[in-house]
This record gives structure tokens, C-alpha cells and sequence, in this order.
């Protein structure tokens, strides 16, 4: 058995996430698959959306990752509802190419191993790029003063 992953966001981000991602990686990734709440879609039908495609893939899989854009938001809400209903899921907000990559990439097994993957993650998810400019510049300055 192993991990399904959902990603769950506004508008069509989840969509293009996971493209981005199987474009960088090369092909496309198994037991994952996507929610999008699109503008006139309520969180009862996005909900109902989730709770089908849950039912369809839970008795083949251990654990289900749900990583989605906004915290608080309705996606981040239907999520959080699946999480409080099934013991086996595990819900991020935050979701980016780059954590995606890392999670997809770790194959993680089970919910510790993917928990595990996801939080080391983060801190490399969001780079200051100028600020390492700056710290390049300076180091550069130190080493010419020698």
C-alpha cells in the first residue's frame, strides 16, 4: 500500500501545480489528483467532490496527504473537515512547485515519513534570493580585503 496525495486550492492552481511539477519530473505521478475551487462552486459541492474521490482510492492506500494553497481558505476548510473525519489524512497549507517537488520526489510511505518530508521542506520553500545576494556581495567584499 502506499500514500494518495490530493492537492486542493482556488481556481485552477492545483491543476497547474501538479502539471508544473510531472513537467519538471518527467512524467506523470501516481495516486495523485487534484481539487480545484473554481468561482460558483460552494464548499458543500468542492466538499462532496473530496469526500468521492476519497472514497474511491481509501481502502487501496495507508494514508492520504492533502496540500493545499491558503490557510483558511475554502480548500484549506475541506481539507481540514476530511482530516477531522478520517484519521489517516494529514493537511498542509502552503502549497508550492517547490514543496510539491520535495514531497513528490521523497516517495514518502507513510504519513510520519511524508510529516517528515514536508516540514523539512518548508525552510527551503521561501528564499530571500536578494538578501543572498547581499550575503554574496559582502563575503565577496570580506575576501577581496585580504
Amino acid at each position: 500500500m502506499s500514500l494518495y496525495l490530493f492537492v486542493a486550492s482556488h481556481g485552477e492552481f492545483a491543476k497547474a501545480t501538479v502539471a508544473t511539477a510531472e513537467m519538471i519530473i518527467g512524467n506523470k505521478q501516481d495516486n495523485v489528483d487534484t481539487i480545484c475551487v473554481t468561482e460558483g462552486r460552494s464548499y458543500d459541492e468542492c466538499l462532496v467532490e473530496l469526500q468521492e474521490k476519497y472514497d474511491r482510492i481509501k481502502d487501496s492506500v495507508d494514508g492520504v496527504v492533502i496540500l493545499t494553497d491558503i490557510y483558511g481558505g475554502t480548500p484549506a476548510n475541506i481539507a481540514t473537515y476530511m482530516a477531522l473525519s478520517f484519521d489517516n489524512i494529514l493537511v498542509y497549507s502552503g502549497c508550492s512547485v517547490p514543496l510539491l517537488l520535495e514531497y513528490l520526489l521523497s516517495h514518502p510511505q507513510t504519513l510520519q515519513e511524508a510529516m517528515q518530508t514536508i516540514d523539512n521542506a518548508i525552510p527551503n520553500v521561501v528564499i530571500n534570493i536578494s538578501q543572498k545576494l547581499k550575503e554574496v556581495n559582502e563575503n565577496a567584499d570580506n575576501i577581496d580585503s585580504y
